[in-house]
């Protein structure tokens, strides 16, 4: 049995790795988009896919190990895995919430490509971004600390 969890285990780390490690290739494409206006939608539909096809299924591996692990062998207060749920559950309503305002960011990089309405969603987009990818570090931190949060 061990062995199984060391499995799901390696599943959790790649699924974290995977997924914020596509996180963060977003910055570089979302400055690089917002830098080349003739580019800038194609850009962010390459971003869009990666979270589509890329971070979003890791996530998704990452969360399902790990609830399989904390149920396996973690007792269920455990205070660093109950904070990190909380975060992945905000974390969730961001990332539905992300996906309207880069499917319209895309849209308006597309038809309007000098509309001054572009650059204030690209820095609203670039914020969300941030807290996203901020949360996800908290959470991995979380994962290899271990911290005693509360008694």
């Amino acid at each position: 049995m061990p062995d199984l969890y060391y499995a799901i285990k390696w599943l959790h780390v790649l699924g974290a790795c995977i997924g914020f490690g596509s996180n963060m290739t977003h910055l570089f494409w979302i400055f690089s988009a917002n830098g080349d206006p003739a580019n800038r939608a194609n850009l962010l539909r390459l971003v869009k896919k990666i979270d589509d096809f890329l971070a979003i299924p890791a996530y998704v591996v990452a969360v399902t190990a790990g609830v399989t692990m904390w149920l396996w062998q973690w007792p269920l207060d455990t205070p660093w895995v109950i904070t990190s749920l909380v975060l992945t559950i905000l974390l969730t309503v961001m990332g539905i919430a992300f996906g309207p305002f880069m499917k319209r960011w895309i849209r308006l990089a597309r038809d309007e490509p000098e509309s001054p309405r572009l650059a204030v969603l690209a820095r609203r987009l670039t914020i969300w971004w941030a807290g996203i990818s901020l949360s996800v570090f908290v959470i991995i931190y979380f994962m290899v600390v271990k911290p005693p949060l509360w008694q």
